[in-house]
């Protein structure tokens, strides 16, 4: 990292010289509080070693001088550790220019362009040189055009671009979104932020934390509009502005909220405000809402200054904190939100207390510090979700025609990008011709996707004695990871992999020393970087006590976790370079130093403590600002008698741990069933399981349970879900019969289907919330085919499922298209059916009786259907 001493030198020249010109910031005051925070980076980057031998001139302007001092004043540590001086001030000269070539970039106010158009930063993202590489292609789209309508032009050009696909949590920069052709809703929004903010149009990723009526959370987009926010969906433009799939869900939200680069100009419903940033809560525009207060007081009757209160939110099998804020002077917390039911958690140090409340019917709720629920404590919970509202008014038919028509044409030019990467053929043959497995080369080339170039060049470089070896790492790396890194950083990982004996191909190895990837942090060339700057002394050292490199750690990085208030890890050579990490990337960054010198490390499944391997054992490291947990531990084994579904970590059950006066989730695979779980080794403690059930009213079932675990004890507990018994209600008639002989193609397979329970569809599948349903009913394909009932997939508004994706649906699946809604107009009567609103799900019992109905976003579907097709045969 070359660029460090670059960005020393140029931060002090920049704050030692004057500019002439035209003020960028015209707010004296505010630009006083730029000032103070620029001199307070200046402070954390100067007592960094690193010389100031490089400093360089530079002619800037006064814009561009205050331009880069206000991000530099405000950026996470993150951003100031792995980015150059120069990569911001490429971006601030593209921002620039754009504020002059657009009419509206006159018309913005001048705060609304220092947070939502200056930053180059939208969240948590990786950051790339996405406006300096399309600004040309993006403002040829929109010039001429309004503001409005510039925006959803913009919108359309992403959805060119990029469709929706689940991924891990690691947010991919936009360049990166694009080369995949496809991305979550975190990255469709963060690209089209991006793009929005390339033409000069202020805008801001919005987001709900976690919904309330779903195990999900989701991402969008508001740019500014005239003097107000207007929204639209990343990557799924409508007609016009304030429509989206997500209206309806968003009216039934807990909190939808947005984060402001900068120091707040105190205008907005702001939640948290710091130094760097604040979060501004947006949910009065979508949703109904109420000011809740909470009164904490201490064990002895004071109030509670400065303790901290959480909004938790069942969700994912947890109660998430869609909001954390801290009491005042008086001991009181607010927070406005929607209404439903929240689990309000107080604690100061490692006292605490908590209550459920029912927004709706509750203006103050007290907490009193001091709660012990160490033993065999159980709370059940029911809970109670924001009420579904009726939809708006729908779009004229020639502008959802004139629409349609163009979302087709983009899903066509997206599919000719993607039909570009070569196929599973093409893939075999660059296999044979570099003498490779071609099964599995071949595999990995298919999964790279637009990346493919990447590493074809990897595998193509790899010397002959490493072919092998460079295999096993693309086998080890995260999906996403194949389709954005570059080839020199998969490079530097198998040159540089020190192998402590010519043992390269046990698990141990590939996991633990090969793999670059160790939480998600982005990946870079770490490797060449360490083994340089160790010293001789320290790496033989090391080898021999790998706990060294903890002690080196202490002594060469201070640790302040609020500075990288992002989350986004620091790169181990920033972590080193910059010599100030929140705790997590020095997590990383140790992991990153053992695997270098040829030691196995991780990051512990669960608790997320670096470990290293040595002596046939893995070892906790804790770093001098950490207290020291017990090194022994005790065992945990998970039951359930629950069989289908089999409950899953993240849908039905969490566990958590006690620490700093709150339960905090242990972190293991997402979807992990209990069957899947080997006994655990646990820090001796208290732990906290949570279960919860959602009902097909959206009623929630929960239950807190609360135990402790000894040192060297075996412990067995029993995920019970709990259940309500209650008949079923008719919702109404379905005509399966004509329905599935209307499937003319299909006529063999229909009588075979004939008689059984059904399930039947309406998706229109290039829409998230369908994407989301094909998903859960791919990943139930064993578990409903064993339910034996129908399947019938019905596609809308031009949309289809691919022949790969009807492989991985059940086995009674027939398909087949209902873009004029004739079959769910003419044969289906269903109680409190709009019928515009997708997903569409019904479940039909074999003489016709619609017994379950599920119409618009809903996550967990399937699993729900199961429930009920087994608690009703």
């Amino acid at each position: 990292m070359k660029h460090l001493s670059k960005i020393i030198a140029a931060l002090f020249f920049l704050f030692i010289a004057g500019c002439s010109g035209r003020h960028l910031i015209t707010d004296s005051d505010y630009r006083k509080k730029v000032d103070s925070g620029f001199v307070k980076t200046l402070s954390l980057v100067q007592e960094n070693k690193s010389s100031l031998k490089d400093q360089f001139n530079r002619n800037l302007s006064l814009e561009q001088e205050e331009a880069l001092k206000f991000l530099y004043a405000f950026m996470p540590l993150n951003d100031l550790a792995d980015y150059s001086v120069d990569f911001f001030i490429s971006n601030i000269n593209v921002t620039l220019r754009a504020r002059k070539e657009f009419p509206w970039g006159k018309t913005v106010p001048e705060d609304i362009f220092l947070h939502y158009v200056l930053p180059v930063r939208v969240n948590n993202e990786n950051l790339d040189s996405f406006r300096i590489r399309y600004y040309d292609e993006i403002s040829s789209r929109v010039r001429n055009k309004s503001i409005v309508d510039a925006a959803i032009e913009i919108n359309h050009w992403c959805h060119e671009k990029v469709t929706y696909q689940s991924s891990d949590s690691r947010t991919s920069a936009p360049m990166s979104t694009i080369l995949s052709g496809r991305g979550r809703c975190g990255e469709e929004s963060t690209l089209t932020v991006a793009a929005l903010r390339t033409a000069g149009i202020p805008a801001r990723q919005v987001y709900t934390p976690r919904w309330a009526h779903c195990d999900d959370n989701h991402a969008w987009v508001e740019f500014w509009n005239n003097g107000h926010w207007s929204y639209m969906g990343a990557c799924e433009p409508e007609p016009f502005a304030d429509l989206g799939w997500f209206t309806e869900p968003a009216r039934r939200a807990m909190l939808v909220n947005t984060r402001s680069f900068g120091a707040s100009s105190g205008k907005e419903n702001v939640i948290t405000e710091s130094d760097k940033y604040s979060v501004v809560n947006n949910l009065s525009k979508y949703a109904v809402t109420k000011r809740i207060y909470v009164k904490v007081i201490s064990s002895d009757g004071a109030p509670a200054k400065d303790a901290i209160v959480e909004y938790g939110l069942y969700n994912y099998a947890e109660f998430y904190p869609i909001a954390t804020v801290p009491t005042d002077a008086k001991g009181i917390s607010s927070l406005e939100t929607g209404l439903g039911d929240l689990l309000i958690w107080g604690r100061k140090n490692e006292d605490f207390d908590f209550k459920k409340i029912s927004v709706g019917g509750t203006d103050t709720l007290f907490l009193k510090l001091g709660r012990n629920c160490a033993g065999k404590d159980t709370y059940d919970l029911d809970l109670s979700v924001p009420v579904k509202k009726t939809p708006g008014p729908g779009i004229a038919a020639e502008l959802a025609e004139e629409n349609n028509r163009r979302l087709d044409e983009e899903n066509s030019i997206r599919k000719n990008y993607t039909d570009s990467w070569p196929d599973r053929d093409a893939a075999k043959r660059f296999a044979i011709s570099h003498y490779l497995d071609t099964s599995v080369v071949a595999a990995l080339i298919t999964r790279s996707m637009g990346n493919y170039k990447e590493i074809c060049s990897f595998l193509a470089a790899a010397p002959d004695t490493l072919r092998k070896q460079a295999i096993t790492l693309l086998g080890v790396i995260a999906e996403k990871d194949l389709r954005d890194t570059k080839s020199d950083i998969l490079m530097d990982h198998l040159i540089n992999c020190k192998k402590k004996s010519d043992n390269t191909d046990n698990k141990e190895f590939a996991d633990y020393i090969l793999n670059p990837r160790i939480a998600d942090e982005k990946l870079a060339a770490w490797r060449s970087y360490i083994l340089n700057i160790l010293t001789p002394e320290l790496r033989q050292k090391a080898s021999n006590d790998p706990s060294l490199i903890a002690g080196f750690l202490d002594q060469k990085i201070k640790t302040d976790n609020d500075l990288n208030y992002s989350k986004t890890p620091i790169t181990p050579m920033g972590v080193l370079e910059l010599g100030i990490s929140d705790s997590r990337s020095r997590d990383i960054c140790f992991v990153a130093i053992e695997r270098s010198l040829g030691i196995p490390a991780r990051l512990e499944p669960g608790s997320n403590i670096p470990q290293y391997y040595f002596k046939s054992i893995w070892n906790d490291v804790y770093f001098s600002d950490q207290t020291r947990l017990p090194d022994k531990r005790g065992f945990l084994k998970f039951t359930s008698s629950e069989k289908n579904p089999i409950p899953e970590y993240y849908k039905d059950f969490t566990l958590a741990r006690f620490g700093n006066g709150r339960y905090n989730t242990l972190e293991f695979e997402e979807n992990k069933r209990v069957n899947d779980f080997n006994e655990l080794a646990l820090i001796p403690g208290h732990y906290m399981l949570v279960t919860g059930n959602r009902l097909d009213d959206n009623r929630i079932l929960a239950s807190l349970d609360f135990f402790d675990i000894s040192e060297g004890e075996h412990k067995v507990v029993d995920i019970k879900i709990r259940h309500e018994n209650s008949q079923q209600e008719i919702l109404g008639k379905a005509e399966l019969t004509k329905i599935l002989i209307g499937i003319d193609d299909e006529e063999d397979k229909y009588k075979s289907m004939a008689g059984r329970d059904a399930i039947i569809a309406w998706l229109e599948t290039d829409r998230e919330p369908s994407r989301h349903v094909l998903n859960d009913f791919m990943q139930l394909e064993r578990e409903l085919d064993s339910w034996g009932g129908a399947f019938v997939f019905f596609t809308v508004g031009g949309t289809t499922i691919s022949p790969e994706e009807r492989q991985k649906l059940p086995y009674n699946s027939l398909f087949s298209d209902d873009s004029g809604l004739n079959v769910l107009h003419s044969e289906i009567n269903c109680k409190d059916l709009s019928g515009n609103s997708y997903p569409i799900l019904l479940l039909v019992n074999k003489n016709g009786e619609i017994i379950f109905k599920s119409e618009g976003y809903r996550i967990g579907t399937g699993e729900q259907i199961l429930q009920i097709v087994n608690t009703h045969r």
